[in-house]
């Protein structure tokens, strides 16, 4: 990790830690998770996808050169398709529509989009950086695989690959780089919005954990 990366993991603080040892996260790497809390995340993750790209593209669309930015497509759409197969095994519906969003994941949807909307490219790098390095640092070292569910540990083996690693420090240059001569004030914007980032990856875990996440009244 780098400095400012750096820094803003160690002031979330146990939230971090929160995030990379959830209960969800754990479970898929010790073979206790049960398919339909890990059946939930990947349909949840499918409307999410598409907002995620937006604001990559959004934040292309605001970069001096946007060319590695724009390049970062394939890997989001080839993660998708990765998603739709493990769906496909798992029997499972699932759609991009945004209004299959719950609770929790339309929350991090629109904070990403009005992050992308609102803020310079760097900001936008550090609204998506949880995401993107979070699970990046929760598979650094490789976890045993013996005894797993086979579909877990394609799941696993996809975000250990040395291109999951690039695709963050990709984004974590173009943040440190933004923000090399922000001032003080700049960088406590930023680093509020990674937090609230990290706040919302929790609650899109603890849902998935619980299996639930309903919207009141007649919202499914």
């Amino acid at each position: 990790m780098t400095r400012l990366f750096e820094d803003f993991v160690n002031g979330a603080g146990p939230l971090w830690q929160d995030y990379l040892h959830h209960p969800w996260m754990d479970a898929i790497h010790d073979g206790s998770l049960r398919r339909d809390q890990f059946t939930f995340f990947l349909a949840q993750d499918m409307p999410y996808q598409r907002d995620f790209l937006n604001a990559l593209v959004l934040a292309a669309s605001k970069a001096p050169d946007p060319e590695k930015l724009l390049t970062m497509r394939g890997f989001i759409a080839d993660e998708a398709a990765f998603e739709e197969e493990l769906l496909a095994t798992l029997q499972a519906p699932w759609t991009y529509d945004r209004w299959a969003a719950g609770p929790a994941r339309e929350g991090y949807m629109n904070h990403l989009i009005r992050v992308a909307h609102e803020e310079d490219v760097a900001t936008i790098c550090a609204a998506l950086l949880p995401c993107a390095a979070g699970f990046t640092g929760a598979m650094a070292e490789p976890a045993p695989k013996a005894g797993l569910d086979p579909i877990y540990v394609q799941w696993l083996e996809y975000y250990e690959r040395p291109s999951q690693f690039d695709f963050s420090s990709t984004l974590v240059e173009t943040f440190e780089g933004g923000l090399a001569h922000a001032s003080a004030e700049q960088i406590h914007h930023a680093r509020m919005i990674f937090t609230r980032s990290v706040q919302h990856q929790l609650d899109v875990l603890d849902a998935a954990w619980k299996v639930a996440d309903p919207w009141r009244g007649n919202g499914s």
